[in-house]
């Protein structure tokens, strides 16, 4: 049943991100991480959808996450870039070249390579202490707020590779906050309701979503969907195993595994970065984007 939701999850993850993308796109960079940018995309049909799908993904990983532990279920999330190229190349009525899909193929299937190898465990404690919660939530404040200055600061490729990067933190983060949510929920809804998690899990919410339609708005695809598919699940499943004492396993035999696994997500992630990509620019004149 786990496998099953996180699937799901996926596909309507995949489906959001693909109705997002191209809104965002087309919203000037004077409203890069303003409050505007959200106001502005909102507006659009195609992007409400979008969220819509996103919400009711939300709300199938909560499930998966009441079931599984994050480093079970982050890993097959990731399987939503596949979706998100699918939707994305039919609503441009274009097709992905094989050199595209290859290299898809090798992100999700180095990611997953590598979290099957490494045998992730199933049980995961979903609850930390106040101590250990500011420690994790001061450093990837530090991080992203890092990455949002690169980001902002730069153009093109690298623009586009900062603030993926730090979409990815602020999603991990999120479900890093779902898993502990889902915890909550075990003893009712009412008592889930006088902890602090469902109200930093909104604050946290909007945030990353700020954070990642930057990202979108950048107009490379190819470059941000896969750097935030990528962050997310590796991020979250680092803090799963130091916050909630979640295991992996990366040393003996399956250390030469792990790093051909990681190799292979990498080569996938800088040919989909090199492979045509988009001007951001199209999106302001009113052209068709590429698909990814």
């Amino acid at each position: 049943m786990t496998i099953a939701l996180a699937l799901l999850a996926s596909a309507l993850f995949g489906t959001g991100v693909a109705f997002q993308q191209r809104p965002a796109a087309e919203i000037p960079d004077e409203f890069a991480a303003r409050p505007g940018l959200l106001l502005r995309v909102a507006r659009q049909p195609l992007w409400l959808i979008g969220i819509v799908a996103e919400i009711a993904a939300f709300v199938v990983q909560v499930g998966a996450l009441r079931r599984g532990s994050l480093v079970v279920v982050q890993p097959l999330i990731t399987t939503s870039l596949l979706f998100a190229v699918a939707i994305t190349a039919s609503w441009n009525r274009q097709t992905v070249n094989p050199r595209d899909w290859i290299s898809v193929l090798a992100v999700v299937g180095g990611l997953g390579t590598f979290l099957a190898i490494a045998a992730p465990s199933d049980s995961s404690s979903g609850t930390a202490d106040g101590t250990d919660w500011l420690a994790t939530g001061a450093s990837m404040l530090a991080v992203l707020i890092g990455l949002m200055w690169i980001g902002l600061t730069s153009r093109s490729r690298r623009r586009a590779a900062a603030l993926g990067l730090a979409a990815g933190l602020g999603d991990a983060f999120m479900a890093v906050l779902t898993k502990s949510l889902a915890r909550a929920t075990e003893h009712g809804i009412v008592s889930m309701l006088t902890t602090w998690v469902p109200y930093a899990l909104c604050a946290a919410g909007l945030v990353a979503m700020l954070i990642t339609q930057t990202a979108y708005q950048t107009g490379q695809p190819k470059i941000s969907i896969p750097l935030i598919t990528v962050t997310e699940p590796l991020v979250s499943c680092g803090i799963g195993v130091g916050l909630f004492g979640e295991a992996i396993h990366v040393g003996g035999y399956r250390g030469p595994f792990v790093v051909l696994a990681i190799l292979v997500m990498a080569a996938g992630l800088v040919s989909l970065s090199r492979s045509n990509a988009p001007d951001p620019d199209k999106a302001r004149r009113g052209e068709p984007l590429p698909s990814l």
